[in-house]
């Protein structure tokens, strides 16, 4: 028995298992690689500026452009992340250095709710036991003690991560166009559904950076300052963290601003409650629907339910990366689909008489 076009099968399998093998050797940098090819298409006009400035040197344009990313982007973080540090340090200290602390504040905070009329008419002031208290209070200080500690572990990691990050990025601002045209040489697809998926990545890549980044800045920005006003202990990490969950779409830092409102109202600070309030509802809920038309543009968005789960399924699947890889893959997965459903249109037409 005779196999026909037996070294093309074997070719194909030694292909694909090499590049099974060769996933492998990047799958560990994926992320960071990932990171460069948006940081490059993002901070293409950089580089060009750049570049005429030291007439057409590549390699000094490219190391210009790694330092802007590194002044706009890495240090503004570190600080921030620096500040949030310093910050939960001074709360940790002066909840240490306070005598009672868990009764003077946590337990009176309790007894206070307790005693809230409505409180007792719905009948869910035995849910508020003491014990079940103590014991939340214990884990969820056990759970930061271990999260800080891991954080300090992963310094190592994140330096590497950052590393190969600005690594590749320099290559990929030199190289970039020439790689992606041996990409679309190699693919099988048409060139023209090619450069629908490129212009995809692409304008998808630099509208979700630069629009939740904007806006997390500006809703995370606005928060702290309220916090700071009103007198809530640690603004800055809470506005940190309202810069994080501002990726989440539509809810995302309304997690955060809307329980410290109504936990001011339990607590007896009603002006402050309600200055919180006013100003989530009011400025932070407004500026997602406001600005992101603007700097996402209306010709990259998605419906508003793709974008939610695309976000939070790309944190959840691969990190806090996620928040771009997730609505870039939803991207592509609609512009295929409707690839395939112009390419097949006649036998759609068939099927569905």
């Amino acid at each position: 028995m005779q196999l026909k076009n037996c070294n093309t099968y074997f070719f194909i399998l030694a292909l694909a298992a090499i590049s099974a093998l060769a996933f492998l050797l990047f799958k560990p940098f994926l992320t960071a690689i990932l990171m460069a090819v948006i940081l490059a298409i993002v901070f293409r006009k950089p580089y060009k500026f750049f570049l005429k400035i030291v007439k057409n040197k590549k390699p000094a344009a490219s190391a210009l452009t790694c330092v802007l990313v590194l002044l706009v982007i890495i240090l503004p973080v570190s600080m921030m992340l620096g500040l949030m540090a310093n910050e939960a340090s001074d709360t940790y200290k002066k909840v240490s250095a306070e005598e009672n602390f868990y009764q003077n504040r946590v337990i009176a905070g309790l007894n206070y709710i307790k005693s809230l009329p409505f409180v007792q008419d719905m009948g869910i002031e035995k849910m508020l036991s003491q014990e079940e208290l103590a014991r939340s209070f214990k884990d969820a200080s056990h759970n930061f003690l271990v999260f800080i500690q891991k954080a300090y572990q992963n310094v190592a990691g994140f330096i590497i991560w950052v590393f190969v990050m600005f690594f590749t990025l320099y290559y990929l601002l030199m190289e970039g166009k020439s790689i992606a045209k041996k990409i679309i040489f190699i693919s099988p697809l048409r060139d023209a559904h090619e450069k629908v998926l490129l212009g995809k990545f692409i304008s998808m890549a630099r509208a979700t950076l630069k629009g939740t980044i904007i806006i997390g800045i500006i809703q995370g920005t606005i928060g702290g300052i309220t916090f700071a006003i009103v007198g809530v202990p640690s603004p800055v990490i809470w506005g940190v963290i309202m810069i994080i969950l501002s990726i989440i779409p539509a809810i995302g830092s309304g997690l955060v601003w809307f329980p410290v409102g109504v936990a001011m109202f339990f607590m007896g600070n009603i002006w402050q409650g309600i200055t919180i309030l006013a100003v989530g509802l009011g400025i932070i809920s407004i500026i997602d629907n406001f600005l992101r038309p603007k700097l996402v543009g209306m010709d990259t968005q998605m419906h508003p339910l793709l974008v939610f789960f695309a976000t939070l399924g790309g944190i959840i699947t691969f990190g806090l990366i996620g928040f771009i890889i997730g609505p870039i893959i939803m991207a592509l997965f609609l512009a295929l689909w409707e690839i395939y459903a112009v390419e097949f249109k006649r036998q759609l037409k068939s099927w569905n008489a």
